[in-house]
């Protein structure tokens, strides 16, 4: 697959800025009907640098899925949809924001979801434990401008071919990955619960659904909890018996300090591999440190 694209989602957590890199630790040699799985798809960052063509992809939030298959088909749709409420906002002002929101809550319409996630603060998506999106607008950003959405969308689009969305938890996703297949894993923090959905993260049953994947001889790759400043989110740990390496990697700053005009803390992650790393030479040039997390 070719490089990385601008975000056409915005997502707090995005695996952006260490897409490409992550994306040469990969296997050099796999097999040709291999396909790429990803159950917890956010922004999707990763899927631009997917080394398969054939992908599977999920998340528990529906109208998150609908809308990918919405900028998969039909691009000119959602970029119609926003130029018109970016418009709107600019002529009436923030209500134009809560009347999305307030029918976002109402009706589930993922277009307006993507207004929400472009125009909120610092691009949060959180739910409150009725399920509902809370996060405000952004009072001093206007959102991307519709005409850059537009081309993004179109060029997401067209690197949306071969990916199949479903809404769904990422067990069932996960359940047809075979021998050979390739998985990204980057599930919500275990120190975060609540933030996307009000149950906590199981990490027992995920624990058990990467030893399933081991046993079944799928590769996979985990970004999983870390620290954000001197705040850390490894409330849990995986256990040695899971995987093969693990490394340190920094993704940018915490959106949530950002916001709350506390601090602007980087923010560190542990990544896991089932695998031998095709480049791992990356993590020794300042990129992040193994066997730290």
């Amino acid at each position: 697959m070719k490089g990385g694209l601008q975000p056409v989602i915005k997502w707090s957590g995005s695996k952006r800025r260490v897409a490409q890199a992550l994306h040469r630790l990969w296997p050099k040699d796999m097999r040709k009907e291999a396909r790429y799985f990803e159950p917890f798809i956010g922004s999707g960052a990763m899927l631009p640098h997917r080394p398969l063509e054939s992908a599977f992809v999920g998340d528990v939030i529906g109208p998150l899925i609908e809308l990918w298959r919405f900028i998969q088909s039909e691009p000119e749709r959602v970029a119609a949809y926003y130029s018109a409420l970016w418009h709107e906002r600019e002529a009436r002002g923030h209500e134009v924001f809560y009347e999305a929101r307030d029918r976002f809550n109402t009706e589930g319409n993922p277009l307006d979801f993507l207004v929400l996630s472009r125009m909120c603060v610092n691009g949060l998506i959180r739910f409150n434990t009725s399920g509902e999106f809370n996060n405000s607008l952004h009072h001093t950003r206007p959102g991307i401008h519709p005409e850059r959405l537009a081309s993004l969308l179109h060029q997401w689009s067209e690197r949306l071919r071969g990916v199949h969305f479903e809404a769904q938890d990422y067990e069932q996703t996960l359940d047809g990955a075979r021998e050979g297949d390739l998985v990204f894993l980057d599930p919500p923090y275990v120190g975060t619960r609540g933030r996307y959905r009000p149950e906590p993260f199981d990490l027992e049953r995920f624990s058990a659904q990467l030893a399933e994947l081991n046993q079944k001889g799928v590769l996979w790759m985990l970004t999983f909890d870390g620290s954000a400043g001197k705040r850390s989110y490894s409330e849990g740990t995986i256990s040695p018996d899971l995987y093969r390496h693990r490394f340190q990697i920094r993704t940018g700053h915490s959106p949530f300090t950002r916001l709350m005009k506390r601090s602007l803390d980087e923010v560190s992650e542990c990544l896991y591999l089932n695998f031998e790393p095709n480049d791992p030479s990356l993590f020794d040039e300042g990129g992040g440190q193994q066997g730290v997390c």
